[in-house]
């Protein structure tokens, strides 16, 4: 990879869509954002996104190398056909691999969100992790894992569904929009934690910590990272939230997590990783297999 190359990067989320010009150190040349399309429309998500190319290209001075494209949901990895978007149910049914590569003239790496927000997060850290766990608070919960430098699949080829796994196993604990109840997502994501009931900041939700802490208690043996990254929404809002979960896995940890396992903030904010981590991938995917 050239330092003077260049790759485009997109971030579809559940509310916004994000586009960057990112130089291959990691740098945003030029960044634009936009509303999503109402449930990710297809039509409109192709208009909204040639749109956004033109507006980021338009002080460059030459093609980008490459194209990335961040975006949540499971699809088929074969095919290209979208499985299941809960944020964005237009999309479901629909080829994304070639709705985006009609929309933007060229061939484009599609990735999760929550993959290309923990490669950028990967990145970013020093000094880099061997092994590293980033889990991403927002409208929902997902994380992503990076083992030796490499990115681990599963979940039919996408990222962890880390908000799902039960944290709370009262017969009265949240109910999850995915049908079961006490999921992570559903006591700490933003909207669990806007709807309960509070006696201080938004972070210091009764139980947040404590829910979040368990969560981080099941990666730590699960993957025995060196590092877990917090990032997301929530985090950027209440960065407190992450040494409040860092200070409860602490005292529920067992012997199993790594002594010197480190749970730490996320050094780039959301509006960063998404853009950033998809165009990276795009410029790394020969190398790196993504």
């Amino acid at each position: 990879m050239h330092p003077a190359e260049t790759a485009l990067g997109f971030d579809i989320g559940g509310t916004w869509v994000r586009a960057g010009l990112v130089s291959a150190d990691g740098t945003i040349r030029a960044r634009v954002e936009s509303p999503l399309p109402p449930d990710g429309d297809p039509a409109l998500l192709s208009q909204l996104l040639a749109e956004q190319a033109a507006r980021v290209l338009a002080g460059a001075d030459s093609a980008p190398s490459a194209i990335g494209i961040a975006l949540p949901g499971i699809w088929d990895r074969q095919t290209g056909v979208m499985r299941r978007a809960l944020n964005l149910p237009r999309l479901e049914g629909t080829d994304v691999v070639r709705l985006f590569e009609r929309a933007l003239g060229r061939p484009v790496l599609v990735e999760t969100d929550v993959n290309a927000g923990g490669w950028a997060q990967w990145r970013a850290s020093q000094p880099r992790p061997q092994r590293f766990v980033y889990l991403s608070i927002g409208t929902g919960i997902g994380g992503s894992v990076i083992l030796d430098g490499q990115l681990l699949r599963h979940t039919r080829g996408g990222a962890g569904h880390f908000g799902h796994l039960i944290v709370n196993t009262a017969s009265d604990a949240p109910l999850c929009h995915c049908g079961a109840r006490g999921c992570l997502e559903a006591m700490v994501s933003g909207p669990a934690l806007r709807s309960a009931p509070h006696h201080g900041p938004v972070a210091c939700a009764p139980g947040s910590d404590r829910a979040l802490a368990v969560g981080l208690c099941q990666l730590a043996v699960l993957y025995a990272p060196d590092v877990i990254a917090l990032g997301g929404g929530v985090i950027d809002a209440q960065p407190e939230l992450a040494d409040l979960a860092g200070a409860a896995f602490r005292q529920l940890g067992g012997t199993l997590a790594p002594s010197a396992l480190r749970i730490v903030r996320a050094p780039l904010s959301t509006h960063e990783a998404g853009v950033l981590g998809a165009a990276l991938l795009a410029l790394d995917s020969g190398s790196r297999g993504a």
